[in-house]
């Protein structure tokens, strides 16, 4: 159903010309620069403001982040206390007659120590491995191709 034309708004002729009436081409191909340069200025203001948004939702769950892991590193020193308080009596019943200089805590802590140490030269070798294929491959790829396509068709 079409809307019954309003006396304030002009009303149009439509052309299917490649040049409507009146107009010339280089007044066309202007309008067209500035359709487009709108186009573009408006997606560029939606991601800005994307942008900012995002950067606030991300430098929340940052402050988050570094709380739990503040959390969780003086619960798994809590954790290592009261599980040396647990095995001292027991290491130390068992290295009584074996090395009588080296109390049971003391043993429990160097266990620990030796423990954490083997698990941290393990994340040392894992994060100096490199990756299988190279990061954001098929990125690179379609930015070469859209540069090839930019070339071939300026």
């Amino acid at each position: 159903m079409a809307e019954p034309s309003r006396p304030d708004q002009p009303t149009r002729k439509i052309s299917f010309s490649a040049t409507p009436e009146g107009v010339n081409s280089r007044g066309t191909v202007g309008e067209m620069k500035q359709a487009l340069s709108g186009f573009v200025a408006a997606r560029v203001e939606l991601a800005s403001i994307e942008a900012k948004e995002a950067a606030g939702f991300a430098a929340s769950k940052v402050v988050h982040g570094v709380i739990l892991a503040l959390c969780g590193f003086f619960i798994w020193c809590l954790v290592l206390a009261g599980l040396t308080g647990v095995l001292a009596p027991i290491a130390g019943k068992w290295l009584a007659d074996k090395v009588a200089w080296l109390p049971g805590w003391c043993a429990v802590i160097f266990a620990l120590a030796i423990i954490h140490a083997i698990v941290a030269l393990i994340c040392v070798i894992l994060i100096r491995k490199k990756p299988a294929a190279p990061l954001f491959e098929l990125t690179r790829q379609e930015l070469e191709n859209d540069k090839q396509w930019l070339r071939k068709n300026k």
